[in-house]
């Protein structure tokens, strides 16, 4: 009675708990809806670009991917400008937030295209994640040999990157392909790989995932006491990482040992712990697998109305989002409960449905594989139009870009191409300049020459009329014949001597006949001659 009452006692400490913590946290959703909105406005003004596209991306992160019309701007801000880049993160979130909520065939779709427009960019460590995301989708939609094949993929790249966290984490992703192939020993060694690189990593939460899964391994080959230390690790560090108490998966595991163990009343204790944070966090394969667990402790511990509608529960959420473990789990729990309750053609009827459904899981998977094949087919027109027009867009900016640079060429060559000129002409014209200094200055020179042989000849000159006249005075000339006979003997003509004296051309002819006769000469040279020899 003790311990009932201690059990109902902590039952309702715990649900106290979770309501004062749900308070708050509304209160906290309340006031961050608050500021994200403003943040949102915010960012809207900026104008269209692919950082504008990241901070939209990273403000639904930041609103826990509850804000569908943040992430459906950023998909319209990238399907405008064609940012390839973009349009593949913005996808790849879709796929994440429908993974989230269930929808694990769409999950496919989105990360499928992303992973098609990641093929035209060069980002490795995006293409890692979302081949990752792929494989994690593919394997909660019982796609194992597909999801298989992108963890692979995911692995290689996150190797050559060197990248241990997300390596860890594949790892993590390729050990529970295996638990849903019920190949324990392998998914026993890759999440044993995982833990030893988070240890390194020293990162508490990929630890406590690591751990949680080993644990649950374990559970499945019944080495129960490894189980529950591994388990109670896990929760322990939960605890510690998850102030709010997100411990869900950790008490939805420890509730599936309890019940394999027999301890019935430990199990539901920690599936009613696990339910309420499950449905927090809306990870309704755990839900689902909760109540059908907790549905058959019930039932062992002979409640079996209640056992009744828990195992249903599980199922119908189970059928909801297509979870084969699940689906199989819930009917052959009630195969259990019909024959426990002694309804053997309800149980017969529940097994030929186990069956059958477990066949048409089979035609699920394949119907799922075919329906992913479809939705590639769909939507790679689609998509390759997307990519071609933001490839041409890539084109229309480069050409613009070489453009763009061809002008700044041009420019800088015409600029340079004008300095040259100006330089040339300018020297050309200093040169022109010194030439013609030069030449005023040889110039000047001959000047002052001629003017030093003008003044030269004019003393010369004076000095010969003066001779001139002496010789003159001697010889039996008139004023006028002598006058005549100076201009003879420069060299005037008859015609400029009679200009010059104003005289007509029959008087100087007249006076140069006289001259002739007086000096005993026959022409002008002789009397020149004779003059000069005097």
């Amino acid at each position: 009675m003790s311990n009932t009452f201690e059990q109902f006692y902590m039952l309702f400490s715990q649900k106290k708990i979770l309501f004062w913590a749900l308070v708050l946290w509304s209160f906290s959703l309340f006031s961050q809806t608050k500021n994200i909105d403003s943040l949102y406005n915010k960012i809207l003004l900026k104008p269209d670009s692919a950082e504008k596209i990241d901070k939209l991306l990273k403000l639904n992160r930041t609103a826990h991917y509850n804000r569908s019309d943040i992430l459906e701007k950023a998909l319209e801000i990238a399907t405008d400008i064609y940012n390839i880049e973009g349009l593949a993160k913005v996808y790849d979130q879709k796929g994440y937030i429908a993974r989230r909520n269930n929808h694990f065939i769409k999950s496919i779709e989105y990360h499928k295209r992303a992973l098609g427009f990641l093929e035209k960019t060069k980002d490795t460590t995006l293409k890692t994640r979302c081949l990752n995301n792929l494989g994690v989708s593919c394997r909660k939609a019982n796609l194992e040999k597909e999801a298989y094949k992108y963890y692979i993929m995911a692995l290689v790249l996150a190797k050559a990157q060197h990248d241990k966290r997300e390596e860890a984490r594949i790892l993590n992703g390729i050990g529970n392909v295996f638990v849903n192939t019920e190949e324990y020993e392998k998914a026993l060694f890759y999440f044993e790989k995982a833990l030893s690189i988070e240890k390194k990593l020293n990162r508490l939460r990929g630890q406590e995932y690591n751990i949680a899964n080993i644990g649950e391994v374990y559970i499945y080959q019944k080495v129960y006491d490894s189980a529950e230390v591994y388990l109670k690790k896990s929760l322990e560090l939960a605890q510690t990482l998850y102030k709010s108490g997100n411990t869900g998966i950790e008490h939805n595991l420890l509730g599936l040992l309890y019940k394999n163990k027999g301890e019935y009343i430990k199990s539901i204790f920690h599936y009613r712990e696990a339910i309420p944070m499950l449905k927090n966090r809306n990870i309704k394969r755990y839900i689902a697998n909760s109540y059908i667990n907790m549905g058959l402790s019930e039932l062992f511990l002979g409640k079996s109305k209640q056992a009744f509608i828990d195992i249903n529960k599980g199922l119908k959420i189970a059928k909801e989002i297509g979870s084969k473990e699940n689906i199989s789990l819930g009917y052959n729990a009630l195969v259990t409960y019909y024959s426990k309750t002694k309804k053997y053609k309800d149980a017969l009827d529940a097994h030929i449905l186990a069956k059958k459904f477990h066949d048409s899981i089979v035609n699920i998977a394949t119907k799922n594989s075919i329906i992913s094949a479809q939705i590639i087919y769909e939507t790679k027109e689609k998509d390759e139009k997307i990519k071609q027009l933001a490839y041409e867009k890539e084109l229309e900016k480069e050409t613009s870009r070489r453009n763009f640079l061809r002008m700044i060429g041009i420019g800088v060559f015409s600029i340079l191409l004008i300095s040259f000129t100006y330089l040339f002409f300018n020297l050309k014209r200093r040169n022109q300049d010194l030439e013609l200094e030069q030449k005023n200055s040889e110039i000047q020179k001959y000047l002052s020459k001629i003017n030093s042989l003008e003044n030269k000849s004019l003393v010369d000159k004076g000095k010969l009329e003066t001779d001139i006249d002496e010789k003159l005075k001697d010889l039996e000339l008139t004023k006028r014949e002598r006058d005549v006979l100076k201009f003879v003997m420069e060299g005037h003509s008859n015609e400029e001597i009679s200009q010059k004296m104003f005289i007509s051309k029959n008087t100087v002819k007249s006076h140069v006949k006289n001259i002739y006769n007086k000096l005993d000469v026959k022409n002008r040279i002789q009397a020149v001659k004779k003059i000069s020899e005097a």
